[in-house]
């Protein structure tokens, strides 16, 4: 029997698709664009940067001899995938509802963390091995039933889309924007203004970049440049670690394959025109707000807002 073919998820990040944001031809930003923050009087706020801990207890667990998924912290918002297939491909398809989504797994012995960025309900985890080319056979898949205790903790421990760590360049960074801060937005817009500021569209890098490319944050800061997937995971990884909670999304923008983010604070305030009313995710485009004051004028993509279709959450 021929091995079944792993059906292509939509939104796999290939390089054709990351191409789709060069023709933006980005720009860094300009002062005159940035609204102040909140301006709120008041004691300082704790800038001490908090990475939520992920672990793998395998108290809930399904595995066989190729894989492991744990999902014994999954009302924490993540289950976990190991491979136990040196030198193997291994996909992982995550699947709720009508949305599915792909992970890949390139190191064995060594788990990735997956948000259930949907929130709680059924989720079918599927493991599929490659066995040649494209091609793909199932290894296994196991339903879980997820009740998650805060919806808010998928967005904020860190997950292999959205990778940061206790001491890094980002979590020290994020300190580093927070200082003196009263305010959660205060904080959002520190940080919003510095990637803006300091992080410079890379057409190279958008038209080069290889299929399965994840952000690494260390890299951006240090050379200063990035793509639309480089600057949602940057700026949504400092929030994290400065505890706001910050969803890296996935899905068009006009018809540009692209990724931006929502953010959500309980405080009010404006930040760059956006404003937290403290009730609902605010969606924030560092890489168009980046742009505001360059050579292309993006309202045609960007316009009243409804141009947006999101269609993945990390």
């Amino acid at each position: 029997m021929a091995p079944k073919r792993v059906k292509r998820a939509a939104f796999v990040l290939t390089a054709c698709i990351l191409l789709s944001c060069a023709l933006l031809a980005l720009t860094s930003c300009d002062n005159s664009s940035i609204d102040g923050g909140s301006h709120v009087e008041g004691p300082p706020r704790d800038t001490t940067p908090v990475v939520l801990p992920v672990s793998q207890p395998e108290t809930s667990v399904y595995a066989d001899g190729s894989a492991i998924l744990d999902y014994s912290n999954a009302a924490q918002g993540y289950i976990s995938v190991m491979s136990y297939l040196p030198g193997i491909v291994v996909k992982v398809l995550v699947d709720i509802g009508n949305v599915q989504y792909q992970y890949t797994i390139n190191d064995a012995y060594d788990y990735i963390v997956i948000p259930l960025s949907e929130g709680s309900g059924y989720y079918q985890v599927g493991v599929w091995q490659n066995i040649v080319d494209d091609q793909y056979s199932a290894v296994f898949a196991y339903d879980i039933d997820v009740l998650i205790t805060d919806e808010f903790t998928p967005f904020l421990h860190p997950s292999q889309f959205v990778s940061f760590a206790q001491g890094d360049a980002s979590t020290a960074l994020s300190q580093e924007l927070a200082a003196g801060t009263v305010t959660d937005v205060d904080v959002i817009n520190n940080i919003y203004h510095w990637v803006c500021e300091n992080i410079e569209y890379d057409v190279d890098k958008a038209t080069t970049v290889a299929s399965g490319y994840l952000p690494n944050n260390t890299d951006t800061i240090n050379s200063g440049t990035g793509i639309c997937f480089d600057y949602a995971v940057l700026t949504a990884s400092m929030l994290r670690a400065q505890r706001v909670p910050a969803k890296l999304v996935i899905g068009y923008a006009g018809t540009a394959y692209h990724a931006w983010m929502e953010v959500y604070s309980v405080e009010q305030g404006a930040v760059f025109g956006y404003f937290f009313n403290g009730t609902e995710w605010v969606r924030m485009d560092p890489t168009f707000d980046a742009a505001a004051h360059g050579a292309i004028d993006l309202a045609h993509v960007i316009g009243d807002g409804t141009n947006y279709q999101p269609i993945f959450y990390y």
